[in-house]
């Protein structure tokens, strides 16, 4: 035999016997992690249960992570933010702007072993385009689509009404999550409400749901990017940041989310512990209910922006966990506009509530939730400060599902919050999610997305033109305009704070990701024994 041949092949079995013996894998490979080195699960900890297991339905942070272990989008972005396929093989559009043509992935399959075809993708867009008002939150982001076509089995055509300047953005959105066309037939808009009516393509699959106890998902051995290295992932709502951290301390836990200010210091210093720290999308306001008949005046929205001194909530309930709001987007979503920190002026807003008809204030209401992390903190701090420019506020601390449950189709007459506390930033990280809908006029009369039906008509030509503008220089310019008017001219909201995403684990842990939509996955995550 050839010499060079022989000390090759010698090579060959040193390095297969190193991998069977030793769990060794070559570089790159992203198979399965099956080495005794680690534990076959992961328990992460959140604040809260998720909500459903539906694309179309979820619409907060703990229901968004799980369900984008368990489906894929078209498109999705990278770890540095470019846009690249997730489902999708090629795609573009028409000359005229109107048509995107996306060629698919062959081979792709679902977690009950059928294969994804354009049909599905049709089905599942179809579903949320003919959607009654107040059926699915999903519906008014794609209010442009007109049609979508399946000409052969791997191509999905998508038809516009105007051209859309962010189509591979919001392709990226995980409310555009491809579903199975047999399951949406099946189940309708209980699609999600259980663990037998979820049928994704992601690298995990259900496998349990106790509420309000545990979700547990489970490795999809033929998910077409490789499987996860860790069998199951067990995600266990604790409500008390103290009693997570804890929980993690004392290995009952490997990860947690929902890190407070007064632990995060702590976490920090302990050297058996990581901590993860990155900008994202999210952030926190109170927006106004443009119903309400004293709320309905700019001026008196504007007293209340200048009355709340945001740096005083930062530093005595967020330290080092956020960072005062400059926009009504933060700055890691595209179409991000500085106008700078708006400073505490007593002054200016005794002024203005004396412009409005107001000059010994009024009473109203501060509407908050314990989903959101020290909600009645900051509405008492936020009633305070109202308080000394006369402004009388009661605090009303609601459950979270019937919070989120007055946030979806109700009618102006049945909507009784003229400041409550919400969340936000855009899944598809530009500006068209984080502005329209939310604060365009409602054409239902329902709040699907407008929550406190916000109404400004020059808004509305701006952030409508924006979407259907394809230039990026003329986009950013017409979304500076829109986000001068919300934040400042006419308010929509008062914008406290800007959020990092965040995590601690173990420091066994390996893998885990924060993406700058502040979701934390572990499709490569895994936890030495």
């Amino acid at each position: 035999m050839n010499k060079k041949l022989l000390i090759a092949l010698v090579c060959v079995v040193i390095v297969a016997a190193g991998y069977f013996l030793f769990g060794q894998k070559p570089a790159g490979d992203k198979s399965a992690d099956s080495s005794s080195e680690y534990r076959d699960t992961i328990i992460f900890a959140t604040n809260t249960d998720i909500l459903t297991l539906d694309p179309q339905i979820q619409n907060d942070t703990t229901t968004e992570q799980v369900v984008r272990m368990l489906y894929n989008n078209l498109l999705k972005f990278d770890d540095e933010g470019n846009i690249v396929g997730d489902l999708a093989e090629e795609w573009g559009p028409s000359e005229d702007g109107l048509t995107w043509t996306v060629k698919l992935k062959q081979g792709v399959k679902f977690h009950n072993g059928k294969e994804m075809t354009a049909a599905d993708v049709k089905a599942t867009f179809e579903r949320a385009m003919h959607a009654k008002a107040g059926g699915l939150r999903t519906t008014e982001i794609i209010k442009m689509f007109r049609s979508v076509d399946a000409p052969d089995k791997y191509t999905v055509t998508i038809t516009t009404d105007k051209p859309y300047g962010p189509m591979e953005a919001l392709l990226c959105n995980l409310s555009l999550a491809v579903m199975d066309a047999e399951f949406i037939d099946k189940y309708g808009l209980d699609l999600g409400s259980k663990t037998e009516a979820e049928n994704g393509t992601g690298p995990y699959k259900i496998a349990s749901w106790t509420k309000d106890d545990e979700v547990v998902i489970e490795r999809f051995g033929d998910y077409f990017d490789g499987p996860a290295f860790t069998q199951k992932i067990v995600v266990k709502p604790i409500p008390e940041a103290a009693s997570r951290v804890i929980a993690l301390e004392n290995g009952e836990v490997d990860v947690i989310g929902n890190i407070s200010a007064n632990d995060l210091a702590t976490l920090e210093k302990h050297e058996s512990i990581k901590v993860m720290k990155v900008p994202t999308i999210s952030q926190r306001l109170f927006r106004f209910g443009c119903n309400d008949p004293i709320i309905s005046k700019t001026k008196v929205r504007q007293a209340i922006v200048y009355a709340i001194d945001r740096q005083a909530i930062i530093d005595s309930l967020f330290a080092g966990t956020v960072y005062p709001s400059t926009a009504p987007l933060a700055p890691v979503t595209w179409g991000y506009t500085n106008l700078g920190e708006i400073k505490r002026d007593i002054e200016k807003s005794k002024q203005l509530l004396k412009e409005a008809g107001y000059p010994d204030g009024f009473e109203t209401k501060i509407v908050t939730c314990e989903r959101y992390m020290k909600g009645t903190q900051m509405a008492e701090v936020l009633a305070s400060q109202l308080a000394e420019v006369g402004i009388k506020a009661k605090i009303e601390v609601w459950e979270w599902s019937a919070l989120s449950a007055s946030w979806d189709g109700v009618k102006k007459e049945d909507f009784n919050q003229p400041i409550f506390v919400m969340g936000a930033g855009p899944s598809m990280r530009d500006a068209d999610g984080g502005l329209r809908g939310l604060y365009t006029t409602s054409e239902s009369g329902l709040n699907d997305r407008n929550y406190g039906f916000y109404s400004n008509a020059e808004a509305d030509r701006l952030i409508y033109a924006g979407m259907s503008e394809t230039n990026k220089d003329k986009r950013a310019e017409l979304y500076a305009e829109a986000e001068k008017i919300l934040y400042l001219d006419d308010p929509a909201a008062f914008w406290l704070f800007d959020m990092y995403g965040m995590c601690a684990m173990s420091g066994k842990v390996e893998g885990v990701k924060v993406s700058a939509i502040n979701n934390v996955t572990f499709e490569r995550a895994r936890v030495k024994n």
